[in-house]
């Protein structure tokens, strides 16, 4: 409900002209007292419905983008590419894991794409694969093969094997690159809220013998480039300083997930932190963040940044001063219309050849 509140505020701006409408209507007929008060109620939410908008221009104007009211009303007007290839990357004991490959849309020349793997959020212990299909069959009409995969939610607690999931779906993506017309030195990581997370771990740790290691039949688990959209990034910060336990009971969640408290494990909440692990081989980065998140609070992507910051490292971040978590699950609302050319503006300055793999 909030994310229909913001994203889709004009609509509800459009309802306040109606009633605005209607309370005048009802002065006319005599109905002064109840036709004023809907008068004042109908500008009032023609008032409110505006507060996204304007407070998303000055970012649309700061990351050279043109916000478009006909695209929220109306929207794209694109046609999902064809639909998904279900396979399974890894065969965990009874539970195989699968993901959805959304083919790059045609081309004219046979030369290989780049390829993301994204990464499902939900607590760590619930969402699936393709929870965000419309923003895979976006991305693969730019030009990239999309590899939308599933982790094991359970038996918690999970981080290393979720972690080592996502690595072993890299891995697994380099192997059958030329099956895919994918180029294995042209992949980025993409997660969502807990996916973010996993995301950026899974990135930030490659190939390191003390942290999961996924499936290593190819030794190189590293990625081109990383995203997060409203991740979180320093667990034990987050879990001190839950952004609102009414809504999210994140200690819960993070005791679950990891095995207890920061109190009784330090050590495996520093090492299931992304913040822990910035270092001079971190890939380039992107982060989404709204900055009325009420389940994973801004502050866990300016305290990433501020390391990113201090280690020399190539990151961009992108606050949306309205945005509540998941704001994008609206494709056609202000905070995606800011997220889609800025997140390929990245993804294109970062894959767009081999130059810098490793």
């Amino acid at each position: 409900m909030g994310i229909a509140g913001t994203e889709a505020s004009l609509w509800w701006g459009l309802l306040g002209i109606v009633g605005a409408g209607l309370g005048l209507w009802g002065r006319r007929l005599g109905a002064q007292i109840p036709g004023a008060i809907g008068m004042l109620c109908g500008a009032f939410a023609v008032v409110v419905s505006l507060i996204p908008l304007l407070e998303s221009l000055p970012v649309a104007t700061q990351n050279g983008v043109t916000l478009s009211i006909s695209r929220f009303f109306l929207g794209e007007g694109q046609s999902p590419t064809a639909a998904p290839e279900t396979v399974t990357y890894s065969d965990v004991g009874a539970q195989g894991l699968q993901m959805d490959v959304y083919r790059a849309a045609e081309t004219a020349t046979a030369q290989l794409v780049p390829a993301i793997v994204v990464v499902h959020g939900g607590s760590w212990n619930a969402g699936n694969k393709s929870d965000f299909a419309h923003w895979n069959h976006w991305l693969s009409r730019q030009g990239f093969t999309v590899f939308d995969i599933q982790y094991r939610l359970a038996p918690q607690p999970n981080w290393r094997e979720a972690t080592g999931d996502v690595k072993t779906a890299v891995a697994w993506v380099k192997r059958h690159a030329a099956h895919y017309n994918v180029d294995p030195h042209r992949l980025a990581l993409l997660g969502r809220s807990a996916g973010g997370h996993l995301a950026l771990l899974a990135a930030y740790t490659p190939n390191d013998p003390a942290l999961p290691p996924g499936d290593h039949s190819d030794a190189n688990t590293r990625v081109r480039a990383v995203i997060s959209l409203y991740g979180p990034t320093d667990l034990t910060w987050g879990y001190n300083n839950p952004a609102h336990p009414d809504v999210v009971n994140g200690p819960r969640t993070l005791r679950r997930f990891l095995g207890g408290d920061p109190a009784s494990l330090p050590d495996i909440y520093t090492e299931a932190s992304p913040i822990s692990h910035v270092g001079a081989q971190t890939p380039p980065t992107l982060l989404f963040h709204g900055e009325r998140d009420l389940l994973v609070g801004p502050q866990h992507a300016r305290r990433l940044s501020a390391k990113l910051t201090a280690a020399h490292a190539a990151f961009q971040a992108v606050y949306i001063p309205y945005a509540l978590h998941g704001f994008d699950f609206d494709i056609n609302g202000w905070g995606s219309q800011i997220e889609q050319p800025v997140l390929l503006a990245f993804l294109r300055r970062y894959t767009a050849s081999r130059q810098g793999q490793k």
